[in-house]
């Protein structure tokens, strides 16, 4: 059994190499390496732009010409880099044959080259069908006017006709061909039509027998309101988003980190679907949730709902200690943006990395406007639980301590004229009174001369106050603000981020992991603040600071440090007292872009009062130290303080959870890469949307990165087409099994027309006008007469409209693989529909599943959860859901590849989970009382939501021979059901 079951995962494999359309994967990886290397270096040479003839009479800008070759033959044999002349060229090993000419190419553009002809060379959209433009054709204006998909939604007019509108507009298609729409399915097969559709669950029998004796009119419609109000369709659902956003439990690479949480953002798509939480709404939470001025708070649990929406953006595979850590951030800020403007525009912006975007009205500008739209914004754990809560008990207590302020100030007075507290240094006044005699002011003057203040908190601007909770207050204490320790009064010398030790007691809640590979030395979340962005111009940054705690040098917006190349970026430091320069040594990232993030140890008194960047170690500490001072005639007001203080205390939300989130920081402009290089760089760019969309200017804001700004752009149905157009196409795509525009995630020049251009819009804008609620938007279109159509049409339709573009019947589907798997535990009886939410079960790992990594092996049957519960670790996919094509999570896959191939038989006859389902069935079934015949017609009505035809029955009943009370022969029985082709179809 395990060699059929590794067989059958090898051929899973190969279908997809040789597979007639690209995967979203394939397609990825020819416009971000392939094309942009032979356009670079083969074009001017060996293309139909060449003066005069192709050189060689070879030309390299389409597919079948390679294929054709030149004048010493074909260039290129699919699937084989060894035989292909292209590669024996590129590799310098003939030196007959060395291109490119001028010099051998990189390595790694070799391997890409290698691994594209490897993979069948994919080449989307040949050159039979569009040329390549031109060099320095690129007309930005002129590509927005020509192509539809940038043009305002229209509002159609309705065709005339009876019934809905959305039939009338596909009657209309139908009509111009002199076709007319299949007649209805039998009853029951919409019912399990829609219940797979809305649940990814089949029709229970007891819903069965309930829908077939409901005669009224109503009867669709209260299946229908019955199935969008199951959990099970958030489950469904969530899945469909989960591949756009490439969902992982993991980052891949060496070992396979883990992203710490990330389960959190998956339970909230599914919290989200079930409310119907608008689309634009939702929208909004994934693209700057962290910085919403209203974010969606749960009235029950107190949960900070909008935040986490916005850790999709950390979901990307990330290796751990990279090399190059400017490349390796260029890298995974290409696959943010490429997943973004995919998920909400359906545009291929990341093709404009390396250059303006050969076919679509996207210029490389727009892409690193993009770029440094995140640049700006960092990862983060949150605490999300108690969100309102905490943040009014922080109000409260600020009020609280500005009222004793000033009934304490009388006597911090006298501390400080005790103590001699100096004004505090800064950059207009440095080295203040206080500086000590044997420094004088002089080399405090000095030595900020040669340095660069990062962040002063004596001067701080609006945007660059950054704490990731409430625990440092609204802003920075300025010198002279009253201090109390242990029952003792003094006053802060310096204007700093002081932490609260009022918050020192927060803490996790139990399942809530801390940061991961090389983070992880301390509980950050809740206890950090942050720098802006800045560029490291010195070897060494330097922290005033007071307390223990520990900074990290953020640099590339890099998570994962693990390993042993970068453990520098962390500097622990212990407690003290009183203010001290702590030096921190990045000499190997001078040129870098950073930020840096100051964690407080909560059981000292900490504060950073700033953070400065210089070769030379800083002079002492410019400005004496006040000790706090027992004043007797403050204790009663100190007393008074603290009995307020534990009131308070009384209110907040001690335990969170954590989830993954961005961290917003300040705006940031990022130079254009030129070819993609980031040591190369071009003209700075003002972060902003895309220019076609929304104009050249910088985006207007007032503080932090821009992505709210950006957000509310995007999600603006008057300004931006793409965004309702691209979401109600997906919703299509999903029911009837092709989107109006194919390439669900490409509507680009390079992606399909669409079929029905003003029923689009007529979508769009009735799901705009409804307030872009997406369940009410479902229950329309399966209502509609054409998701009730058979999926048997008639021979003059199939022949005049062959790939059923006018929708004249209904298209059979496959079901996806955790649709598979779900139906065989519901129809076993060992699906746990109540075990919903929580960290990811593992899956079950077979001995032949290893490598560097391996985590543990979950149980064969998950637990009985369901499929979207179990755990996403990019290098233990698993093998049952690969076999039926779930996209791995690299990139935005809104439309998954359906293939036909044997080893999703040979999955269905060896895999033990279906063996042990079958067992399970057949035990369940013999459990209840009942003769044969009511069994085996109870076991077709579970697995293929329909009686038994009187052939079928006796087929069985023969397939059982006298072994009708005998667990194995149910269990065979059972397993072949599993194999129908009906099992795994829906009609």
């Amino acid at each position: 059994m395990r060699r059929w079951f590794c067989l059958a995962v090898l051929l899973a494999v190969a279908a997809r190499t040789v597979a007639a359309d690209p995967t979203p994967e394939q397609v990825a990886h020819f416009e971000n390496k392939v094309r942009p290397l032979l356009v670079e270096h083969c074009y001017s040479c060996h293309s139909a732009k060449t003066p005069k003839e192709p050189k060689g009479g070879l030309r390299v800008d389409g597919r079948k010409f390679l294929l054709a070759g030149g004048d010493n033959g074909p260039s290129l044999v699919p699937g084989d880099p060894a035989k292909s002349r292209l590669i024996e060229a590129v590799k310098y090993g003939n030196p007959d044959l060395l291109m490119p000419p001028k010099g051998k190419l990189p390595a790694g553009a070799v391997a890409d080259l290698e691994a594209w002809v490897k993979a069948g060379a994919p080449w989307p959209n040949d050159a039979e069908a569009i040329a390549e433009p031109a060099k320095g054709d690129f007309d930005l204006a002129k590509r927005k006017k020509d192509h539809w998909a940038w043009q305002p939604i229209a509002n159609p007019k309705v065709p005339d006709g009876f019934g809905d509108s959305i039939d009338r507009f596909l009657r209309a298609k139908l009509a111009e061909k002199k076709l007319t729409a299949a007649p209805p399915a039998d009853k029951l097969v919409w019912l399990r039509r829609v219940t797979f559709a809305l649940t990814g669950l089949p029709p229970a029998p007891a819903d069965i027998a309930a829908f077939e004796k409901d005669k009224s009119p109503k009867a669709f419609e209260t299946v229908v309101d019955r199935l969008l109000s199951s959990p099970a369709f958030g489950e469904r659902w969530a899945r469909h988003w989960l591949d756009l956003v490439r969902y992982a439990e993991t980052r891949g690479h060496e070992f396979e980190p883990e992203i710490p949480n990330a389960y959190q953002y998956r339970d909230y798509v599914i919290r989200a679907l079930n409310a119907d939480v608008p689309y634009d709404r939702f929208a909004l939470e994934h693209l700057a949730g962290d910085v919403l001025p209203n974010p969606r708070i749960d009235p029950k649990t107190g949960v900070n709902e909008s935040v986490i929406g916005s850790g999709f953006w950390h979901l990307g595979e990330e290796v751990h200690s990279p090399v190059d850590i400017r490349q390796d951030q260029a890298d995974r800020f290409d696959n943010r943006i490429d997943v973004a403007t995919k998920t909400f525009l359906g545009l291929t912006v990341a093709c404009a990395r390396c250059h303006d975007h050969k076919f679509d009205a996207i210029s490389a500008k727009d892409y690193y406007a993009l770029f440094g739209l995140l640049e700006g914004s960092a990862y983060r754990q949150v605490r999300f639980d108690g969100w309102e809560k905490n943040r009014a008990v922080a109000k409260a207590l600020a009020q609280l301590r500005d009222d004793y302020q000033r009934r304490l100030g009388r006597k911090a007075g006298e501390a400080k004229r005790e103590g001699e507290a100096p004004a505090e240094p800064t950059k207009a006044n440095p080295g203040s009174a206080g500086a000590s005699p044997s420094q004088g002011t002089t080399a405090f003057t000095v030595w900020l001369g040669k340095s660069e203040t990062v962040i002063d908190y004596a001067d701080l601007k609006p945007d660059q106050w950054f704490p990731d909770d409430v625990t440092f207050g609204s802003g920075p204490r300025p010198a002279g603000t009253v201090r109390v320790v242990a029952g003792k009064i003094g006053v802060e010398p310096v204007a700093a981020a002081v932490f609260d030790r009022f918050w020192a007691d927060l803490r996790l809640a139990p399942n809530a992991a801390k940061d991961s590979q090389g983070l992880g030395r301390a509980v950050r979340a809740g206890f950090s603040i942050r720098t802006p962005v800045f560029t490291l111009e010195k070897k060494r940054l330097h922290y005033l600071v007071r307390g223990g705690g520990m900074a990290f040098a953020a640099v590339g917006q890099t998570t994962v440090i693990a390993g042993p190349l970068h453990g520098s970026l962390i500097n622990a430091f212990p407690n003290a007292d009183d203010y001290r320069w702590v030096t921190h040594d990045l000499s190997g990232y001078v040129g870098q872009k950073l930020h840096v993030e100051l964690t407080a140890d909560p059981r000292t008194e900490f504060a950073v009062a700033m953070v400065v960047q210089s070769d030379e170690p800083p002079p002492a500490v410019p400005f004496a130290q006040v000790k706090p001072k027992d004043v007797s005639e403050a204790k009663v007001a100190l007393g008074e303080l603290g009995a307020l203080e534990k009131d308070l205390a009384k209110q907040v939300v001690w335990e969170s959870r954590l989830a993954l989130a961005l961290w917003d920081g300040n705006a940031v402009d990022s130079p254009v890469f030129i070819r993609g290089n980031p040591r190369t760089l071009g003209t700075v760019v003002p972060h902003r949307s895309l220019e076609a969309i929304h104009g050249a200017e910088a985006m207007p804001h007032t503080s932090g990165s821009g992505r709210l700004e950006l957000a509310k752009q995007w999600v603006d149905p008057t300004r931006n087409p793409f965004f309702s157009r691209v979401f109600v196409n997906r919703a299509w795509h999903h029911l009837f099994g092709r989107g109006l525009v194919a390439s669900v995630d490409n509507f680009g020049l390079l992606g399909e027309l669409s079929t029905h251009p003003e029923l689009l819009d007529y979508l769009a804008t009735e799901f705009v006008a409804g307030g872009f609620k997406l369940k009410p938007f479902l229950r329309r279109l399966v209502l509609t007469d054409a998701y009730r159509t058979s999926s048997t049409g008639s021979t003059v339709a199939d022949e005049a409209d062959p790939a059923n573009l006018l929708l004249h019947k209904f298209r059979v589907r496959r079901l996806d693989g955790e649709s598979i798997r779900d139906a065989m535990l519901s129809v076993s009886g060992r699906l746990q529909s109540k075990d919903a939410g929580g960290p990811g079960t593992l899956i079950h790992l077979t001995p032949f599943l290893d490598g560097r990594g391996r985590p543990a092996s979950g149980p064969v049957d998950g637990a009985g959860r369901r499929s979207v519960y179990l755990a996403v670790r990019r290098n233990f996919l698993n093998p049952f859901f690969l076999a039926f094509d779930t996209p791995i999570p690299f990139s935005t896959v809104g439309r998954r590849q359906v293939s036909n191939v044997p080893a999703q038989a040979l999955i269905l006859l060896n895999d033990p989970l279906v063996h042990q389902q079958a067992d399970a069935w057949a035990k369940a079934v013999l459990a209840k009382p009942g003769t044969t015949d009511e069994r085996l017609t109870g076991m077709y009505t579970a697995a293929f939501g329909r009686a038994m035809t009187p052939d079928e029955l006796k087929e069985c009943r023969a397939f059982l021979g006298k072994g009708d009370t005998d667990a194995k022969a149910w269990s065979e029985l059972a397993h072949t059901l599993f194999n129908v082709k009906e099992f795994v179809f829906v009609r």
